[in-house]
């Protein structure tokens, strides 16, 4: 663990005080979050400014909660709220930095470092563009991400220097698993897949399969739970992801967490993240569980206490809300939600409560999984198909890898377990998504650089990351067109030939077709 972090912290730091831009790009819990505060700490001590930006406002507010415990003067600008503006270190995220920078903000006068939390964002196809509007400025950077160190080194900014530190695997190793039980006499069928080093059991999986199997022939009918469409049928699960896509509905949904659940306890594999890609769902699984309770009564009376301390500040009507009650009941079992469905400040608390070790079990959607610091024992996935606003597919490996990075707690667990029900080796191999840039001119982003009299539309078209991919794959392009066939032009016969031939075989066949149809009614 010493060395994962001092490796990142030596070689970062002597690229941030040559006032070097750098790329970290490391595994979670390998100490980004040091190189971070790093940053912020020299803007301090040069009586400087430091933005500090995140792609979501729960990741936002984190931060800001755990600066405020090292440094003087912490600032929060988000959509929601503004606390303390005019401190020197400022947390945002990156469309208000993009909204400063164009308006000419003071904020940004004296800035000397912009930290891009979760940069690997730029893959975003909606919000991906405002990582590359924002990083035009004279600036130094220091960009935050997962293992894209391939990507960093090959795609690095024309017109701007950027070192690459990097980390080969995670401080806390990952085990992958299938689960397959659905009753009490099952509810021990977890079968590992993937082990700590990456390597994939095949062994494993045919026991998954097998025990599927075997349920479905001795009990005559379709396997709770899971899809049982092994042909050509399309639809939740489809025929070509071997049935173990399917998701749970209903009771069956109670059925499976009651004996996961309670196979995990026994095992101490608690706390655990349940990612389900729907904020309904979440609720749902939730409230289905109301018969399970996880807590003691001495962490009941903590919760209690902590509930009532953060639910103090709102108003009385306020605080009758059905969400209110509900959230504290989940909470008062050991169970919560996590979605953009709650209330800030329930979210906020919700959050806080599982950082404490209360929450034993948490349903969140995807955004849980993005940069927040609330490791769990277990991840575990509820499907890995997600509707991307376009279309319903299957989880890439990127966005696997990020939800399971969550599982394993740097210092408590020798290794995270990470639980799913697919069989799709490639989602597993943590081979990270390459960064695509999502670069585009839009009328807005136009509109603000004419506002801006030192910068042009030119400049910002030249250090976007399109423009580096473009250049750099110019000389292969270049190479693939000499290497084609040359043509002769004098043995190609004018297209204008074959043009004026069809024109007119189609008046001569409009006129034959006048005559006969006017022959015909005569």
């Amino acid at each position: 663990l010493f060395y994962f972090c001092w490796k990142i912290m030596s070689q970062t730091v002597v690229y941030m005080e040559r006032g070097e831009s750098v790329f970290v790009a490391a595994h979670t819990s390998a100490g980004k979050t040091v190189v971070a505060e790093y940053a912020v700490a020299l803007c301090e001590k040069h009586r400087t400014r430091a933005i500090y930006t995140s792609p979501i406002k729960a990741l936002s507010n984190q931060k800001f909660r755990d600066f405020k415990m090292i440094f003087t003067e912490v600032g929060l600008v988000t959509g929601d709220i503004q606390l303390f503006p005019e401190a020197f270190c400022l947390i945002m995220t990156t469309e208000i930095l993009r909204s400063m920078l164009y308006n000419g903000s003071e904020a940004v006068r004296d800035l000397e470092w912009v930290v891009f939390d979760e940069v690997h964002y730029i893959n975003n196809a909606e919000r991906g563009h405002v990582w590359e509007e924002v990083s035009r400025g004279s600036s130094v950077i220091l960009c935050l991400g997962a293992d894209y160190a391939s990507f960093a080194c090959k795609n690095r900014n024309v017109n701007r220097k950027i070192n690459v530190v990097s980390t080969l695997k995670r401080p806390v190793p990952l085990e992958h698993y299938l689960y397959t039980g659905q009753d009490g006499k099952t509810k021990k069928d977890m079968f590992k897949i993937v082990d700590m080093i990456g390597i994939w059991l095949d062994v494993g999986y045919k026991k998954a399969v097998e025990a599927k199997a075997n349920r479905r022939e001795s009990g005559g009918s379709q396997v709770k739970g899971f899809d049982n469409s092994d042909s050509g049928n399309r639809g939740r699960g489809g025929s070509n992801t071997g049935g173990f896509i399917g998701k749970p509905h209903g009771n069956n949904d109670k059925n499976i967490y009651i004996n996961l659940i309670d196979f995990l306890r026994t095992n101490e594999q608690l706390p655990m993240v349940v990612f389900v890609f729907s904020r309904k769902r979440c609720d749902e699984n939730a409230q289905a569980l109301s018969s399970v309770d996880l807590t003691t009564e001495v962490e009941k009376f903590h919760i209690q206490t902590f509930f009532s301390q953060c639910t103090s500040r709102l108003k009385g009507s306020d605080k009758k809300l059905p969400q209110v009650h509900l959230v504290k009941d989940l909470c008062l079992r050991g169970f919560a939600v996590h979605h953009s469905g709650i209330l800030p400040i329930l979210k906020e608390v919700v959050e806080l409560l599982f950082q404490k070790g209360y929450v034993k079990v948490l349903f969140a959607t995807e955004t849980f999984a993005m940069g927040v610091n609330m490791p769990a024992r277990t991840v575990v996935f509820d499907s890995v198909q997600k509707h991307d606003g376009m279309e319903t597919r299957l989880l890439n490996a990127g966005e696997y890898t990020q939800m399971a990075g969550r599982a394993g707690r740097r210092g408590l667990d020798t290794t995270g377990t990470v639980i799913v029900l697919c069989k799709q080796p490639k989602l597993l191999e943590g081979k990270a998504t390459p960064l695509v840039s999502q670069f585009r001119v839009t009328y807005s982003m136009l509109l603000n650089l004419m506002r801006v009299e030192h910068f042009r539309v030119e400049d910002m078209l030249q250090r976007s990351f399109i423009e580096s991919a473009a250049l750099r794959e110019a000389p292969t392009k270049v190479k693939e067109l000499s290497a084609l066939p040359v043509v002769n032009s004098s043995s190609v016969a004018p297209l204008r030939l074959y043009h004026d031939e069809l024109v007119r075989f189609i008046e001569r066949r409009a006129e034959l077709w006048s005559k006969l149809t006017g022959e015909f009614h005569s």
